[in-house]
């Protein structure tokens, strides 16, 4: 996990892709930093900004674009 969410500047970013009964990949300014092939870590990770019921749904909102 360390090795996939690093630290970052300004103009940095970091991304992770889902992938679906695999697990997740995370990058860093586009290039790939690290892979969790456990589908459970990654429902969970994803979960805590993305669920329905997330202590964020402001950000869920941004992060999903939704409108109001």
């Amino acid at each position: 996990m360390e090795q996939g969410l690093r630290d970052v500047a300004p103009g940095d970013t970091l991304c992770a892709v889902f992938l679906p009964r695999q697990g997740v990949r995370f990058y860093a300014n586009g290039e790939p930093t690290a892979e969790i092939a456990d589908p459970a870590f990654a429902r969970a990770f994803f979960g805590i900004w993305l669920d329905t019921d997330s202590r964020a749904p402001a950000l869920r909102k941004q992060l999903l674009h939704a409108s109001q």
